[in-house]
């Protein structure tokens, strides 16, 4: 063997003979960046064509369509830097000095700003709506670029208008302990999702602002109504969705809140969830009989080789005769139905309050209020379009798919995406009713509209934001404990959470009712929860609260474990009590534990 490739030093192989080395192995492990073909846009991004969202630095493509409802102070600082146009340099070497305190100067006095710990967790709902971004006024004349220098500078004035309130709140945090808590939510920061809301709105005739049956105050944007009706001058009707969750005296109490004069809209109760599973389970049924009168027919065909004609013929005529009486009683139950829907909406104020409206009686509501409001046609299509606009996840794209009136597992149907976690819908798009010659429907991208609330913990518990991006469990799981009673948790998850302490029952006794047991701190539950389950950490074996808790929320935001806010000024304990009921009737595990 060569003494150049053997193992001692003076053989060692020269830097330049060696075939691999730690070096070489990393480049290799790196995967190489993709180069895109010609057909997929490959020579524009060559060319460094801006249009396409490309960066001259990266050549990558960006989602201008991405939500972003939560990022860092620096991050928002160099968006809006590249919004506004502006460049700034970094000065180096500078002295910055911090303190827990700051002064800030208010007529003439200074008030001090203290850094305040987490307090505790709040059961109750407060919080104060905030305005939405208007579109710059444009024409015909005005051009692509001027239009989007425009739309960036009023979307700027308006981030600055929201944090001057937020400044406005912390100031006055310490003459009022209830504005104290509260806090300026996690809201859409993309303009390009506001665009789509403006595209919508100016290009449908009638909105429709879906909000979710369980917390209708939280979902709802007066101030969208307002941009919509007054400057706009489009009409607005609001649909509650979910509202299955509600019994019907929660509905009185909700048709009865947004029937008053201070706060009136024009409303109907709906439920996409209990429509859509009856499409399916008329598709379901039609595919079945498709199959028996195939089945049947190739008896016939098969008996009709061996049997007389006259026989084989008297058999046809049977079975034509079973088929026409099949199809006339089908014909008689849509009859009925369609009489009682029709006693239903002679009613003064039938809007599904005893019972959620169905698809065809959602449909005739739409048509009906567009015609009392005299709205135009598009020119295009010949129909009346109506937006669909609301925050993510309150059922917006289910919505849509029951109004078209295709089933989940039909094939050669269209229908929107739909998906558990916020933000599944993208862009704004337009969709025909095949039985409605006169209907358009406009789907929008999910909007978080900004507002004050008592801590974030709500935000995620109604699942408009997404539990995937959940930094702290503990606020969440806190106020889901202090919602859901003790009795519910431990027979929906099969567990027995234990019972406080007697320090712990003495000074809840001070703060409470007596006799009144606290409820469990999330460290109880999600021990309990984990044990039962064995879901615990790999590497500690220690309960795995972050896993646990996500599944928790999640079908919390689900509606497994089922919690309905009341409107204002009404009895708070009869509403619970109606919303345990409810509980008790769709789950049968409830049922079982609870009421054996």
């Amino acid at each position: 063997m060569p003494r150049n490739q053997g193992t001692s030093r003076k053989g060692k192989p020269k830097k330049h003979e060696r075939a691999a080395g730690m070096g070489r192995a990393l480049q290799k492990s790196r995967p190489k960046r993709h180069t895109p073909s010609a057909s997929t846009g490959g020579m524009a991004m060559r060319q460094g064509v801006e249009s396409i969202n490309v960066t001259a630095s990266q050549n990558e493509l960006v989602d201008n369509r991405a939500s972003v409802l939560d990022v860092n102070d620096l991050d928002d600082f160099l968006i809006q830097a590249e919004m506004a146009n502006r460049e700034f340099a970094s000065e180096k070497e500078q002295v910055v000095v911090l303190d827990a305190t700051a002064q800030a100067a208010t007529d003439g006095n200074t008030t001090a700003i203290t850094l305040q710990g987490r307090g505790p967790v709040a059961s109750h709902f407060a919080f104060q709506e905030l305005s939405v971004p208007r579109r710059p006024a444009w024409d015909e004349t005005t051009s692509a670029a001027e239009l989007d220098k425009r739309e960036k500078e009023a979307f700027l004035e308006w981030r600055r208008a929201i944090a001057h309130k937020e400044e406005e709140i912390v100031l006055k945090s310490s003459s009022s302990p209830t504005i104290s808590s509260l806090g300026v939510t996690p809201f859409e920061k993309n303009i390009e999702i506001w665009r789509q809301l403006w595209r919508v709105i100016e290009r449908c005739s009638v909105v429709v602002q879906i909000v979710d049956a369980r917390n209708p105050l939280f979902y709802l944007s007066k101030d969208l109504k307002a941009y919509t009706t007054t400057e706009l001058g489009k009409p607005m009707l609001l649909l509650i969705n979910k509202s299955d969750y509600l019994s019907p005296v929660q509905r009185r109490a909700w048709h009865e809140y947004f029937s008053h004069p201070d706060h009136q809209w024009e409303h109907v109760f709906f439920s996409a969830h209990e429509e859509q599973q009856q499409l399916d389970l008329e598709a379901a049924r039609d595919a079945k009989e498709e199959v028996e009168r195939e089945e049947q027919a190739y008896k016939e065909q098969a008996a009709a080789n061996d049997i007389f004609d006259g026989d084989s013929a008297s058999e046809e005529d049977e079975v034509e005769e079973e088929e026409d009486n099949r199809t006339n009683g089908r014909a008689a139950d849509r009859s009925n139905h369609d009489a009682g829907t029709e006693n239903k909406e002679e009613s003064s104020f039938h809007a599904g309050v005893e019972k959620p409206l169905t698809r065809k009686e959602l449909l005739d509501w739409l048509h009906n209020f567009s015609l009392e409001n005299q709205c135009p046609r598009d020119p295009k299509y010949d129909r009346i379009p109506y937006g669909m606009v609301g925050f993510p996840n309150v059922g917006k794209s289910s919505v849509i798919n029951v109004l078209m009136g295709n089933a989940r597992n039909t094939h050669g149907v269209v229908r929107v995406g739909v998906a558990s976690q916020p933000g599944k819908t993208k862009h704004f798009q337009t969709l025909l009713l095949h039985d409605r010659s006169d209907m358009l429907l406009c789907d929008c991208p999910g909007l978080v509209f900004p507002s004050f609330v008592n801590n974030t913990a709500d935000l995620i518990a109604a699942g408009v934001y997404p539990i995937a991006q959940m930094r702290d469990w503990r606020p969440v799981v806190e106020l889901l404990c202090r919602r859901i009673p003790r009795e519910v948790l431990n027979a929906q998850y099969g567990i027995q959470i234990p019972m406080p302490s007697s320090d712990a029952m003495l000074e809840a006794a001070r703060q409470l009712e007596e006799g009144r047991i606290p409820a469990p701190t999330a460290e109880e539950f999600l021990t309990s929860y984990c044990l039962a389950r064995g879901m615990l950490a790999a590497s500690s074996g220690a309960p795995d609260y972050q896993r646990a808790s996500r599944i928790i929320i999640k079908e919390y935001a689900d509606g497994k474990l089922l919690y309905c806010h009341a409107p204002p000024n009404f009895d708070e304990e009869n509403f619970q009590r109606e919303t345990m009921m409810m509980a008790l009737h769709k789950t049968k595990k409830l049922r079982e534990k609870l009421l054996s």
